[in-house]
């Protein structure tokens, strides 16, 4: 009974580890999170700065959309990585976003760039997929005065 009793023991001790670890991780992500969301938000109030981070021929406007839409598919990566959004919610949740005419264009313009940062992250790798099949499903062009 003792060596049964110091294996339960062990394995439990070994289960909360592993769920320490886990919640270490996904405190870092929310942490990380925090200052890319700050960040972002000192350029959005900050066009002048913000324009320096833009891709060539932006003007203060655009840029203040593409922020504006990073922020916002920021927070819904962060809720995709701590396990908020799976399966079809996640598939929603990327349709909503390009929906919107921002969304399509924040991810015609920086979907590539996404996909390439999330080379070897199952997770991002995941959530930059359910985007891009998002994406597809709308016109590559806008209606006019849209």
């Amino acid at each position: 009974m003792k060596t049964w009793h110091a294996v339960l023991l062990a394995v439990v001790g070994v289960a909360h580890i592993a769920q320490r670890q886990v919640h270490q991780r996904q405190q870092a992500e929310i942490a990380v999170t925090q200052l890319h969301q700050d960040w972002l938000g000192q350029l959005i109030e900050r066009p002048h700065l913000a324009v320096q981070w833009g891709l060539d021929g932006m003007n203060e406007e655009e840029m203040v959309h593409t922020l504006s839409a990073n922020q916002q598919l920021s927070a819904l990566g962060l809720r995709d990585r701590l396990g908020l959004l799976r399966g079809p919610r996640l598939d929603f949740v990327a349709d909503a976003f390009v929906q919107k005419q921002i969304g399509r264009r924040y991810w015609d313009r920086c979907g590539a760039y996404r996909e390439e940062e999330a080379a070897g992250d199952r997770a991002a790798e995941r959530f930059c997929r359910a985007l891009k099949n998002a994406r597809r499903a709308y016109p590559k062009t806008d209606p006019v005065g849209v």
